[in-house]
């Protein structure tokens, strides 16, 4: 079963494309219940069709917090660490 998880951006018209970000991402389903809405930061593939990745899925949030329609797929590649705050990880153009 894929997992599920959310992310915030300031346009989601920017992931028209499979493309690999350094983004932070929230668990939505995560294998404990206490580690729920815990934050990650990742190396990911995002894929606008979450069934091209065929992993996990990614709900994408506008910066104001509404929700975008359609979910994209995600593929994390790597785990960065704590969050560094020397960089945006949200979709900016």
């Amino acid at each position: 079963m894929p997992l599920e998880y959310e992310t915030f951006v300031e346009d989601p018209e920017l992931v028209k494309e499979e493309m690999e970000r350094n983004i932070s991402i929230r668990e939505l389903t995560p294998d404990r219940r206490k580690t729920k809405y815990k934050t990650r930061y990742v190396k990911a593939l995002v894929f606008p069709n979450p069934d091209k990745g065929k992993d996990d899925i990614l709900q994408i949030r506008y910066l104001q917090g509404e929700r975008f329609p359609k979910p994209f797929g995600i593929k994390i590649l790597q785990e960065l660490g704590p969050f560094e705050v020397k960089e945006k990880s949200v979709f900016t153009s």
